[in-house]
């Protein structure tokens, strides 16, 4: 046993977050990350997540930053958050 082991290896980076156009589909900025698209209200504090196999696709949430997770957690685990579950949208 090594009195000083070696530590442990960095966790893999996470892709960035791309903005692909300053004026989307709702107004506001759209981004592109990990094979959704997340589409902002002008000023960007309104996003709608779009991901056709995602649970929660085209739902809105706050900034795009609140978006990535959901993202990650979906596309490394197939998963939401503990504390959300999807509840399909009433048809009309």
């Amino acid at each position: 046993m090594a009195l000083f082991p070696d530590p442990p290896a960095p966790a893999p980076a996470r892709p960035e977050i791309e903005q692909t156009t300053v004026t989307g589909p709702l107004g506001g900025p759209s981004y592109s990350y990990r094979g959704a698209v997340i589409e902002c209200q002008k000023g960007g504090h309104v996003c709608r997540l779009q991901m056709p196999e995602h649970p929660l696709h085209s739902h809105s949430f706050g900034v795009a930053g609140t978006i990535t997770p959901l993202v990650d957690l979906w596309v490394d685990e197939r998963r939401l958050p503990r504390y959300m579950r999807a509840v399909p949208k009433a048809k009309r």
